[in-house]
């Protein structure tokens, strides 16, 4: 007997909404995927599943249990409920359009040198030097990730506002060391998005900091609009979600 190929999966997390509570899918395909859960279903029982995708979309499904263990439910999708299923086949395939861009760690890392400027008297890292490296980082990051970024920004006269910012100093940092950063994102909202950032001795491994940035995005008139499509994409990608 001749075996169905399993459709590829994208290994991520995403918030799951079920009846009982919130979950985790921890992968996912146009077929199916795995849920992250203490619920329980047995083999064959169906149940809604309500998928939060791109920070503002949610994907309503009817869903099977395959199979039932300790660590979650392995899972089939029965029918849409509300939702374009092609809205679904489209989000998927995004993902893994994203992983041939991005690579398969969800964890954006660049590195920051430290130069003379960056310290004070006493040889380590002024403090409000890290919440300027925050900025510094996003623009790293958005450069790296959004295609034609000059092109948006002229285009649309789109301006990227800090809302809050926050850094916790846990060591020191010196002339001539190199930080390791990274950044993942998470609280994606229709208009906003949080930053959450770690400083790390990239020659020690050792943490020197860490903290966040919530951003939103204005007109040239200083009117809050929707993050751009073009933001969505990798702010999604690099999106953690707590388990």
């Amino acid at each position: 007997m001749l075996m169905r190929a399993r459709d590829p999966r994208v290994n991520k997390q995403i918030l799951a909404v079920l009846d009982q509570g919130e979950a985790i899918v921890e992968n996912i395909s146009t077929s199916g995927g795995f849920l992250k859960t203490e619920a329980r279903f047995p083999r064959g029982e169906s149940f809604n599943l309500n998928l939060k995708v791109m920070g503002r979309k949610t994907i309503r499904m009817v869903c099977e249990s395959q199979r039932c263990n300790d660590s979650g439910v392995g899972f089939k999708i029965l029918q849409f409920k509300n939702s374009k299923e092609d809205l679904f086949n489209q989000y998927v395939e995004q993902q893994f359009e994203s992983l041939k861009q991005f690579g398969d760690s969800r964890v954006f890392t660049t590195e920051i040198m430290i130069t003379l400027k960056d310290t004070n008297v006493f040889g380590n890292v002024y403090f409000s030097n890290f919440i300027e490296f925050q900025g510094v980082i996003r623009e790293k990051f958005l450069l790296a990730t959004v295609p034609d970024l000059h092109d948006l920004l002229t285009r649309t006269s789109i301006r990227l506002v800090t809302v809050d910012t926050y850094n916790k100093f846990i060591s020191n940092a010196f002339f001539g060391d190199v930080i390791q950063v990274e950044l993942t994102t998470s609280a994606i909202k229709a208009a906003s998005c949080k930053l959450n950032i770690v400083f790390k001795n990239k020659n020690t491994g050792e943490l020197i900091g860490k903290g966040y940035q919530t951003f939103c995005v204005v007109k040239a008139n200083g009117k809050v609009i929707r993050l751009p499509d073009e933001l969505l994409g990798p702010l999604d990608f690099y999106q953690e979600v707590a388990s």
